[in-house]
């Protein structure tokens, strides 16, 4: 995640290890529409920076979105 963040402005705070621990089961599309995600969470509130728990939003949209996926499939 943090490879696709690079020209984002994300706060220093953010812990991209404990953020791979959450994601463990994401493929490398999943882990750009966390980062994208994340982005779009700032901006929701109005926010220059990208903070962790953006992040987290981010994160949980993205495994509802992954489960909301795989009953279409099933």
């Amino acid at each position: 995640m943090q490879i696709y963040a690079q020209k984002m402005n994300v706060s220093p705070n953010v812990n991209f290890e404990e953020l791979a621990r959450c994601t463990d089961d994401f493929n490398g599309a999943q882990c750009k529409a966390v980062v994208t995600e994340a982005g779009m969470v700032a901006l929701r509130e109005n926010k220059v920076q990208i903070t962790h728990e953006h992040f987290l939003a981010a994160i949980l949209e993205v495994q509802a979105d992954k489960k909301k996926n795989s009953f279409l499939y099933a």
